[in-house]
């Protein structure tokens, strides 16, 4: 039987994971930690279902955490075809998305946070993909990409630590356009938002004392 019962529950499981273990995208920095303690590790079939989606997903974050995720990336993929309407499956698009990242291919990164922002039914979810998509298309420059995304999240009106990451992003985006006092107001907000995350905070400081040289 499956840990969590309700979609809510699997949702917050990702997110918890997701703030973890996914510092590598920055705007993980948005998700709400929700303390989940117990898990077990499970699996009596090959394949995928609705019994064991849970216990998957489970197996998927321990091989994440021990670096070893490339020896299940196809089960990653199978939870994402086969039960796409699933929480878990956004979680495992989450997880293929910082694997493809650490080998540097970036496309397949793109793919899977793109995924994420069309499939996942919670929104805060769908936010923290299209601020690693804004990150990641930033360091393509794929300017006009980055921008859309970043103007949807601006009118998604995020609070707290989302708005401390949307603000950071944007002023990298300002830096690529040579708009440099609107960067330093960007990063100025990150640093004086209460909810910035203390390695954000340091970063916006390094890129205020890079601008003012």
């Amino acid at each position: 039987m499956s840990r969590y019962e309700t979609e809510d529950e699997q949702v917050e499981a990702i997110k918890s994971w997701w703030k973890k273990n996914g510092t590598q995208l920055l705007s993980a920095l948005l998700v709400i930690v929700i303390a989940i303690s117990g898990w077990r590790y499970w699996t009596n079939s090959q394949y995928i279902d609705s019994a064991n989606t849970s216990s998957l997903f489970e197996a998927l974050q321990v091989n994440m955490q021990r670096g070893t995720f490339g020896e299940v990336s196809r089960e990653a993929l199978k939870l994402i075809q086969q039960q796409p309407d699933s929480p878990y499956a956004v979680g495992a698009a989450m997880m293929y998305a910082k694997y493809s990242l650490d080998k540097g291919e970036l496309e397949e990164a793109i793919a899977k946070l793109t995924w994420i922002t069309e499939n996942a039914k919670d929104a805060q979810l769908r936010n923290t993909a299209r601020l690693d998509l804004a990150r990641i298309q930033i360091d393509l420059q794929a300017l006009d990409l980055a921008q859309a995304h970043l103007d949807f999240l601006m009118k998604a009106n995020l609070k707290g630590a989302g708005k401390s990451v949307l603000d950071y992003v944007s002023g990298l985006m300002a830096i690529t356009q040579s708009d440099f006092e609107g960067a330093q107001l960007a990063f100025k907000r990150v640093i004086e938002n209460d909810k910035t995350e203390a390695n954000l905070l340091g970063l916006a400081q390094i890129q205020l004392d890079d601008l003012a040289q």
